[in-house]
């Protein structure tokens, strides 16, 4: 589809053009409006479920958190190269 096709004589963007575009924008306005409606009807409807909007919350492990390995833990930093003579 040419969007930029104008009137041969006057140079206005055709009437078929503008519909065109004008439609399009309403079918886009009127998707957008219906998944908003259709958003926040789900966030009502499980809010009168007892739950709430957004992301669950992150399942935490039962298990002690493990500790840095051994060789972290009794690493001894080495003498500086200026300091061996």
């Amino acid at each position: 589809m040419d969007l930029t096709a104008r009137h041969p004589r006057t140079g206005e963007l055709l009437s078929t053009v503008k519909f065109m575009v004008q439609t399009l924008a309403a079918a886009g306005e009127l998707q957008r409006d219906l998944q908003r409606d259709l958003t926040h009807d789900g966030l009502r409807a499980a809010e009168a479920k007892g739950s709430k909007g957004g992301h669950r919350p992150a399942v935490r492990s039962t298990r002690p958190a493990r500790s840095a390995p051994r060789t972290w833990r009794a690493a001894r930093s080495l003498p500086s190269p200026a300091t061996t003579a």
